[in-house]
């Protein structure tokens, strides 16, 4: 488990250094919270994913959603190249769990 905590304080870590990089080539704020708030939701799709353990086939699906996402957020720290679609991913699964839930009145 501890291995688990020092790979998420890494990843976390290295989304810092592509951050303050960002940061330091264009000095623009609304560029640096918009980071911050990408790596934020990120890291609150990544608590969702945890919840989804009732439903399986779903939370594969969203553990591929979330390495998408988070590749999306990497290009949009080096690069400043939004993909939406690729960010909405783990949204339309979160979406999609809340749905069978609902139709199976479990939530």
């Amino acid at each position: 488990m501890f291995r688990l905590y020092l790979l998420a304080a890494l990843f976390l870590v290295a989304y810092g250094v592509m951050l303050y990089r960002a940061w330091r080539n264009d000095r623009s704020v609304a560029e640096l919270f918009k980071g911050v708030a990408l790596i934020a939701l990120g890291f609150l799709f990544s608590a969702f994913t945890r919840s989804m353990l009732a439903y399986e086939p779903l939370m594969v699906l969203h553990i591929a959603a979330l390495l998408l996402y988070w590749y999306a957020v990497a290009l949009y720290l080096l690069q400043r190249r939004i993909l939406l679609w690729l960010l909405a991913a783990p949204l339309v699964t979160t979406g999609l769990f809340f749905l069978v839930a609902w139709y199976f009145k479990e939530a």
